[in-house]
């Protein structure tokens, strides 16, 4: 929601009574404002320094960090932030090299992790797996 409040309240600014409105029109969207959209939305959802200080108390060093790290990090934290999210954050903060967390199969490892998920037992029991 955040994404789509700062996405949508870029281009066109109009005053009604004392209110301000911001509208906006899908053909003037950038790709800058795509990014600071997400930027917004990642902040406001798991900030940074909370991010950085919720890795390092685990004991990830910048450039150590790992796809088992983020997964351990998510599910400790109970942050709603993607996988995807944390894991251009902690190549963005340094925490982990370039592109090394770009091809992850984030659900398969988090399943290797902590097991699949109940519901997704009582599916598989249903169909008869």
């Amino acid at each position: 929601m955040a994404h789509e409040l700062l996405l949508h309240a870029v281009s066109i600014t109009s005053w009604i009574g004392k209110a301000f409105f911001l509208f906006s029109d899908a053909s003037n969207q950038s790709a800058e404002i795509e990014i600071g959209a997400e930027i917004f939305a990642a902040e406001l959802i798991y900030p940074e320094q909370m991010f950085s200080g919720n890795l390092l108390s685990m004991g990830v060093t910048l450039g150590s960090c790992t796809p088992q790290d983020l997964v351990v990090l998510k599910r400790e934290t109970k942050t709603t932030l993607s996988y995807a999210g944390l894991a251009k954050r902690a190549e963005f903060l340094g925490f982990a090299p370039q592109g090394s967390l770009g091809k992850v199969a984030w659900k398969k490892l988090e399943e290797s992790i902590y097991g699949v998920p109940f519901y997704k037992q009582r599916i598989t029991r249903a169909r008869g797996s």
